[in-house]
């Protein structure tokens, strides 16, 4: 008898035990799908939230964080199905681990510019999503231009500043702080109220020195305006914003060009072309190029600012976001790439064009010719009627026709 009733019990236990890790999985499930990833800007750790919708009005921590090389060595380590914790670990759980994974893998796949932009913040997957989300403008595409783009390739400096509102002229205003320099002046925005604006934006500037600024950063309301001012007047700014990011290293091939400036410099001219070869073995097989960078190992003969979205197809004017680095070799195949693609396309509108001027000669031809033939069709007409029409003197049908003499008196 205890046989009997000691097998369905264990039975009875073993379903139980069955249902509730089914109803475990499929809660864990559904947290996977509110997880939120922050990755810290002092650590580089990555924090998971939990944010479910309809629910929680912001994303509440769940107090686990992992250093990045965690995350990528579940790749390679066994899942761990130990059904006799109680607590399971995220990394313990599979959906949670794709969750996770996918998220370390879309984030080393990201541009260091984008990383820069998402850092701190609390993110979901797709990445990609947040990008939009978090940009400002919505101007650039992965492969177009969406709108807003340009052809030019410098804004003009009366174009970056935010109009002038309809309560505030333009002044004159002099740096107090060039010590010992030439005095500078630039031109700033102030309101009738005597308030400075700033520079670009021309919100009104509330730091200490704005009414009698030192330093060209006063001009500005904050920091980011002036930086933005900078990136969009200088190149060079935009260059040493662009060097400060992705560190010289060219985003196509992954040659450290500043790395390769540094160690090249103190080298004679005939070891310089020695190492060049045997570490950038694409640009020594470029004279022209190798010649300027042995004889002159600066950063600018090593490596270019590059548009990612050419200015011909509308990404002029563009922010850090359509920049990239390119070592000088990387840059002349993309230059040549874009020279013959245009020529293709100048060579594809001219021939459009000579279609459609031989289209409208013919069609003018046609024309032509059936006014002509019109025409004769009615000359034509014309002289049979005057043929079958009888000439009676004194007749009202050929009084037009004829002309009667007049009677002599």
């Amino acid at each position: 008898m205890q046989e009997k009733i000691f097998g369905p019990q264990t039975t009875e236990v073993d379903d139980l035990g069955s249902a509730q890790e089914n109803e475990a999985d499929e809660s864990f499930s559904s947290q996977v799908h509110s997880l939120r990833f922050e990755v810290s800007k002092y650590t580089g750790r990555i924090h998971l939230y939990s944010c479910s919708l309809g629910t929680d009005s912001r994303p509440q921590p769940l107090f686990e964080n992992f250093r990045p090389e965690e995350l990528e060595s579940l790749n390679s380590a066994p899942a761990n199905d130990n059904k006799e914790t109680t607590t399971r670990s995220f990394k313990s759980n599979p959906a949670c681990s794709r969750a996770l994974l996918a998220f370390i893998n879309e984030w080393n796949s990201l541009r260091p510019i984008e990383r820069r932009k998402l850092v701190g913040k609390t993110l979901q997957l797709p990445i990609s999503i947040e990008l939009c989300y978090l940009n400002e403008n919505i101007n650039h595409g992965s492969e177009v231009l969406l709108k807003g783009g340009s052809k030019r390739r410098k804004t003009p400096l009366c174009e970056i500043s935010y109009p002038l509102p309809s309560n505030a002229v333009w002044k004159k205003v002099n740096l107090s702080g060039s010590y010992g320099k030439k005095e500078k002046q630039y031109t700033q925005g102030w309101t009738i109220m005597d308030e400075p604006l700033c520079k670009l934006c021309q919100i009104p500037c509330k730091g200490s020195n704005a009414t009698t600024p030192e330093f060209f950063e006063d001009l500005f309301c904050n920091l980011s305006c002036y930086e933005e001012y900078r990136i969009r007047t200088s190149s060079r700014s935009l260059r040493q914003e662009l060097f400060q990011i992705e560190h010289g290293v060219c985003r196509n091939c992954q040659l450290d060009c500043h790395q390769l400036v540094k160690t090249i410099k103190p080298l004679s001219l005939e070891r310089r072309r020695e190492y060049i070869e045997k570490i950038a073995p694409n640009l020594a097989s470029r004279k022209n190029l190798i010649d300027k960078l042995v004889n002159d190992p600066s950063e600018g003969n090593a490596w270019h600012a590059d548009h990612i979205i050419p200015v011909y197809q509308g990404g002029g004017e563009c922010r850090l976001e359509n920049m990239r680095t390119l070592c000088v070799a990387c840059h002349s195949d993309v230059t040549a790439a874009q020279r013959a693609e245009r020529r293709l396309t100048r060579a594809k509108a001219r021939e459009q064009l000579k279609i459609i001027m031989n289209q409208l000669k013919d069609q003018n031809l046609e024309e032509g010719n059936s006014n002509f033939k019109g025409q004769g069709r009615s000359e034509m007409q014309e002289d049979v009627v005057d043929e079958l029409l009888v000439k009676v003197p004194g007749s009202a049908y050929s009084a037009e026709k004829t002309q009667i003499p007049e009677a002599k008196t």
